[in-house]
């Protein structure tokens, strides 16, 4: 049997139906009070899967509780208050727990090291990318050609869920603008009026690019001031996908844009270059 698996989610699903077991779904930033995972803690049956997806949210007080279940099988629980207090230790059935973050920087070395596995995902390949979008099109009932999938395949930044939301709005102009044909001229054009090009880049990305190749070189302080954006925006939504597809370089003196980036905006000015 052959599965495309597009997200941690979707993984922790196929496990549990690999296993035959019920799963739990939880995300980190629900955890917050002791009490929000001792609940299905204590509910867990033997041989279920806990999953906890952006684990790095979970508060500290959460951490807490899960470290004697991590290395015990086991939570600690206090009953009563103050003087009358009590604490009693639980035992857990034999289950798994599955946790996922894209920040694990977030996480302590302690909490780390407790999980005997551990997985860092690879970056989606355009074939890959590809092959979610065929599998997806079959369930919006729209027909296209393989070259139409990898030419979006290769603006969605290789990440699976912009890669089906930019299908559904493709969807959104068939469905609208009735075109007699669906073909690579007309996708170009809706990917233009979408505001999105080559690599996935929009309009701000190619300002960003256009700032760089006026200047020499640039500190995130400058950028952050000339674009009118938050460093937080700048770090993680503009500077990934420009270093991964080698547009722009980071030195000691600030950013600066590569050869490639210079030609790409080279490309773009080009009328007659389409995206």
């Amino acid at each position: 049997m052959e599965v495309v698996v597009s997200g941690k989610t979707s993984l922790a699903y196929l496990i549990a139906y690999e296993l035959s077991k019920k799963i739990y779904i939880l995300n980190g930033t629900a955890l917050q009070k002791p009490s929000d995972i001792i609940s299905p803690l204590t509910s867990i049956k033997e041989g279920e899967i806990i999953f906890i997806d952006e684990v790095h949210a979970v508060s500290k007080e959460v951490l807490e509780v899960l470290y004697p279940v991590l290395e015990d099988n086991k939570i600690n629980l206090i009953i009563g208050k103050e003087y009358n207090a009590k604490i009693i230790n639980v035992n857990l059935p034999q289950f798994t727990l599955i946790v996922a973050t894209t920040e694990i920087n977030k996480l302590t070395a302690p909490f780390i090291n407790r999980f005997p596995i551990n997985f860092i995902f690879a970056s989606y390949s355009i074939p890959e990318i590809s092959k979610i979008l065929a599998i997806q099109s079959q369930k919006m009932n729209l027909n296209l050609d393989a070259q139409l999938f990898e030419f979006l395949a290769t603006h969605c930044k290789n990440n699976p869920r912009i890669a089906v939301n930019l299908l559904k709005r493709v969807h959104d102009f068939l469905i609208i603008e009735k075109p007699v044909s669906l073909n690579l001229e007309y996708l170009k054009t809706v990917l233009r009026r979408l505001d999105i090009y080559k690599y996935g880049l929009s309009s701000l990305d190619l300002a960003y690019l256009k700032i760089l190749k006026e200047n020499q070189s640039l500190g995130l302080e400058s950028l952050k001031q000339i674009l009118n954006l938050q460093y937080g925006y700048i770090l993680n939504s503009i500077e990934p996908n420009l270093l991964v597809n080698g547009l722009i370089i980071k030195t000691q003196k600030g950013r600066q844009i590569t050869d490639r980036g210079v030609l790409l905006l080279e490309e773009f000015n080009d009328k007659s270059q389409t995206y």
